[in-house]
């Protein structure tokens, strides 16, 4: 048995059909029926009942490609441990971020690249339910996401590594009347314009703000963090917001006013930020390290750096 023998019958399970394996596999249709036939024969089982409309998959078919894929993932680190102690890792990164961390994450990605120069690391900005999402359909290899109870709940196939704390916040323009002397208007949450970050937490707060303090007409919500920072700097708008995210923007921060809410008893306005993955998936070296680097270098800014999990 071969391991392109192993990388046929996971093909074919993953596919469904022959033809579809056989295209995807670059080979001949009769080369991959002849290849599934061969192994067949040499474990004496039968793997897939073959018929018109695909291949289905036999129980002891499911038991033998769940080993074909460990061997797999086992010779892909092989080889992928051999360029890491070349300084040769090769692959594509896919990682996401909430806005605010994204200067740390650069940092640790341009150390990766200083040492692996013919890695590609792609890096986004997304709000934290779209990356856990996308981390659970692979289409997100880390992120760095805001997580509360009910997320460790409903992602059990998430692992969420806490890096801090962080708390909503009202944030205006000096001269906006929402925030003066330090304190809240709570009387004019309700008049004044109010543009927000599309976020879950974010917009839950904006929807106990309304119940509490009546409600607002003008609620702009966008994708762009730097839309919602434009307006707020104009004095347009005030908004809302993780401490995390503007605690990073020193410049933007200096002309504003921001106040903690801890004025709401409904729902949670203290939340933790942490490193996410698929705690299920196979990990290329190259996820390895990256994780690995990436923790370290929050690590060093936050010591109490801990695994959650129920």
């Amino acid at each position: 048995m071969t391991f392109e023998q192993l990388k046929y019958i996971v093909t074919v399970e993953k596919f469904g059909t022959l033809k579809d394996a056989a295209e995807h596999l670059h080979i001949t249709l009769s080369a991959l029926s002849q290849g599934l036939n061969k192994i067949e024969a040499e474990l004496g089982l039968t793997l897939f009942q073959r018929n018109r409309t695909g291949s289905t998959i036999t129980k002891e078919g499911r038991i033998i490609v769940a080993q074909a894929k460990k061997i797999l993932f086992a010779l892909d680190d092989l080889y992928e441990s051999a360029e890491v102690l070349q300084n040769k890792l090769t692959g594509t990164l896919k990682v996401a971020s909430i806005p605010g961390p994204f200067f740390q994450l650069f940092a640790t990605a341009q150390q990766m690249k200083s040492i692996y120069p013919d890695i590609n690391i792609q890096i986004r900005e997304q709000n934290s339910q779209t990356m856990l999402e996308e981390l659970k359909s692979e289409k997100v290899d880390i992120a760095l996401a805001v997580y509360n109870h009910e997320d460790l709940e409903k992602y059990l196939d998430l692992a969420f590594t806490k890096i801090q704390d962080c708390e909503v916040f009202i944030v205006a323009h000096k001269d906006s009347p929402v925030i003066q002397g330090g304190k809240v208007v709570t009387e004019e949450l309700g008049e004044q314009p109010v543009i927000l970050f599309d976020d879950k937490i974010v917009i839950a707060t904006m929807n106990e703000m309304k119940r509490v303090f009546g409600r607002n007409d003008i609620v702009i919500s966008v994708n762009n963090p730097h839309i919602v920072q434009q307006y707020v700097e104009e004095n347009k708008a005030y908004t809302i917001g993780l401490d995390l995210t503007f605690n990073h923007s020193q410049r933007f921060m200096q002309d504003m006013s921001s106040v903690k809410i801890d004025f709401l008893t409904e729902i949670p306005t203290t939340h933790s930020f942490g490193i996410v993955t698929k705690s299920n998936r196979h990990e290329t070296q190259l996820m390895k390290e990256f994780a690995y680097r990436l923790k370290k270098d929050f690590q060093e800014q936050q010591p109490n750096l801990t695994e959650t999990s129920l």
